[in-house]
């Protein structure tokens, strides 16, 4: 669930009246893809990633004519037809710049298309907070990491919802914007790692040598368990994912 549901609460603020043509750019191995041509069953859908290895694994699924999949750097996409829905779910903050990008996204919308977008939030440290990519931050900065690791997690000018309010407002667009926080209960020890490991670590991950990697997740893991003891709920000893969103629509 830590996974899909901020994909269901993106779709169910889109609203198109009947959208044939729809887009879903950076989907991975299709898997929130395919819950986008659940939302609207009359629609052509179309998945696009950068990733050959993730295309691959997408046609596992396709239905030629309803939902298909092609390879393509979403940056430069220049598809024959427009779309009425255009969304990008957990991308744009692994684009530098992103926010230089949303004219073009917007010039693929065909009139009262819209665009939306979701991406995690700029999480504090703190009380009631994650602090478990605070803590992939400092390890990156430390000596024994900093060589390979200094710009794996570079500012990536992510925005707050007024700032995508105002981007998207500029572009033509009726925009609205919100953030949302989580909180998902996750049984069984060295669940947070395993979702860290997802997507939060891949950037300091994938530098590193095999070798590598396995000490640096053996330092994470330690540290994540002292920043976050599990809790005693239900009967159970339970960690608790917190996470921040960060919601975006605008309709032409």
């Amino acid at each position: 669930m830590p996974r899909t549901q901020g994909v269901l609460d993106l779709l169910a603020r889109v609203r198109h009246p009947k959208p044939s043509r729809v887009a879903d750019l950076g989907c991975g191995p299709g898997n929130n893809t395919e819950f986008i041509a659940q939302r609207w069953p009359d629609a052509v859908v179309i998945g696009v990633d950068s990733s050959a290895d993730m295309i691959a694994a997408a046609r596992e699924r396709e239905r030629p004519g309803r939902l298909e999949f092609y390879q393509a750097d979403i940056t430069d996409w220049q598809p024959d037809e427009s779309f009425d829905v255009v969304l990008l779910n957990a991308v744009l903050q692994w684009i530098p710049g992103h926010a230089a990008l949303l004219p073009r996204l917007a010039a693929l919308l065909a009139p009262g298309g819209v665009l939306g977008f979701q991406m995690p939030g700029r999480v504090p440290s703190g009380p009631g907070t994650s602090a478990m990519l605070d803590i992939a931050r400092q390890m990156t900065a430390e000596p024994q990491w900093r060589d390979k690791l200094s710009d794996a997690y570079a500012d990536n000018d992510l925005l707050d919802p007024v700032g995508y309010i105002t981007a998207l407002g500029d572009l033509g667009l009726r925009a609205e914007a919100w953030e949302t926080w989580y909180a998902y209960p996750l049984t069984g020890g060295g669940r947070l790692v395993e979702y860290a490991t997802g997507a939060l670590l891949r950037p300091a991950l994938a530098p590193l040598t095999p070798p590598e990697a396995e000490r640096f997740l053996a330092e994470y893991s330690r540290r994540v368990s002292l920043a976050h003891p599990p809790l005693p709920i239900g009967g159970e000893s339970v960690e608790v994912l917190h996470l921040s969103r960060v919601f975006a629509v605008g309709q032409s």
